[in-house]
C-alpha cells in the first residue's frame, strides 16, 4: 500500500487495523504509512497471514525533512495482536532507534513460529503505558530482547514497566530468559504471573553486565497476588530472593529442583488451599 503526502488526510481518522486470512501478503505498515499514522490513536490486529514475515518496515527519516521533528514511529500505537503467522519473523523490520510503543498498552502475541525475539533494547526503553502481555505457542522464541552476536546485548538504561498487571506465557518450548534483574524495580504494579510449557526456561529473571542491581539482593513485587510457573529452577540469579507480602496463589508444576526455586520465593503465610504443586 503506497502512502504520499498529498494523500494522508484520509487516514485523519483511522482506529482500528484489522488484517485477517491474506495469502500473499506484504507487510502492512511501510514507513510511509506509519507516519502518515503516527497521531492516532491506533489498534491493530493481524491474524491468519501465512506468508507475512515483518508487521513494520521502519526507514532512516531522511534529511533535512519535517519528518525528523515528528513524534518517534509507533508512538501513537496503543494495542498490538498478531495470531496464527507462522512465517513471521520480526515484528519491526529496520533501526527502531527513531520508534517509541509510549502507547502501547496491550500485546498479545499467538502461534509466531519463526519468532525469536520481541524487543530490541532501544524498543524496551520506550514502554511506560504496557499493562498487559500475552505470549502463547512461539515455539523458537528464545529472549524476549534480541541477542546481539549470539550474547544478550547489554542495555545501557533500566528499562521499566511501570504499569505492568499482567504477564502471561504458554507454550514457547526455547524461551530461556524473561527479563533483566535490572527490569524488576519497574514492576511494582505487577498481580499477576503466569509462565507454562516453557521447558526451556532456566530462569525468569537474568543478569548480564552492565545491569543495575538490587544492592540487598531482593526483587520486591508489592501487588503480585497470582504466581503460577512451570519447568523453571530459579526464579531469579542464585543469589537473589523475591519478596512476594500480597501472593495469594501459588502454583509451581513440573520442577526437578524446588528447593532452589522455594527458596528465592518470600510470601506470607497461605492458605493451604491457595498452593499447589501438581507433579
Amino acid at each position: 500500500m503506497a502512502v504520499h503526502g498529498q494523500q494522508n488526510g484520509f487516514l485523519q481518522r483511522l482506529e482500528f487495523v484489522r488484517v485477517d486470512d491474506c495469502g500473499d501478503v506484504r507487510p502492512p505498515f511501510p514507513a510511509k504509512l506509519l507516519r502518515a499514522l503516527n497521531n492516532l490513536r491506533l489498534q491493530v490486529s493481524i491474524s491468519t497471514c501465512k506468508s507475512l514475515e515483518e508487521v513494520f518496515e521502519l526507514g532512516e527519516p531522511d534529511e533535512g525533512s519535517s519528518e525528523e521533528k515528528e513524534l518517534p514511529l509507533l508512538s501513537s500505537l496503543t494495542t498490538l495482536l498478531l495470531s496464527r503467522l507462522p512465517e513471521l519473523k520480526c515484528i519491526w523490520k529496520g533501526p527502531t532507534r527513531h520508534v517509541s510503543l509510549q502507547s502501547l498498552a496491550h500485546l498479545d502475541l499467538n502461534s509466531l513460529n519463526k519468532l525469536t525475539f520481541i524487543f530490541t533494547p532501544s524498543l524496551v526503553q520506550s514502554l511506560p503505558q504496557l499493562e498487559s502481555l500475552h505470549i502463547s505457542k512461539c515455539s523458537e522464541l528464545k529472549h524476549f530482547i534480541r541477542e546481539e552476536d549470539g550474547e544478550r546485548e547489554i542495555i545501557q538504561e533500566s528499562p521499566g514497566f511501570p504499569k505492568l498487571k499482567t504477564i502471561s506465557i504458554e507454550e514457547c518450548g526455547k524461551l530461556e530468559y524473561v527479563f533483566p534483574v535490572s527490569v524488576s524495580p519497574s514492576l511494582l504494579n505487577l498481580e499477576e504471573m503466569r509462565i507454562f510449557n516453557a521447558h526451556n526456561l532456566k530462569q525468569i529473571f537474568y543478569s548480564v553486565e552492565g545491569d543495575a542491581l538490587t544492592t540487598d539482593g531482593i526483587i520486591k513485587f508489592p501487588k503480585l497476588r497470582e504466581l503460577s510457573i512451570s519447568n523453571c529452577s530459579f526464579f531469579a540469579p542464585k543469589n537473589f530472593a523475591a519478596q512476594l507480602p500480597s501472593l495469594q496463589y501459588l502454583q509451581i508444576d513440573g520442577h526437578k529442583e524446588l528447593g532452589n526455586l522455594s527458596a528465592q520465593l518470600q510470601v506470607r503465610p497461605l492458605y493451604s488451599s491457595n498452593i499447589f504443586f501438581p507433579f
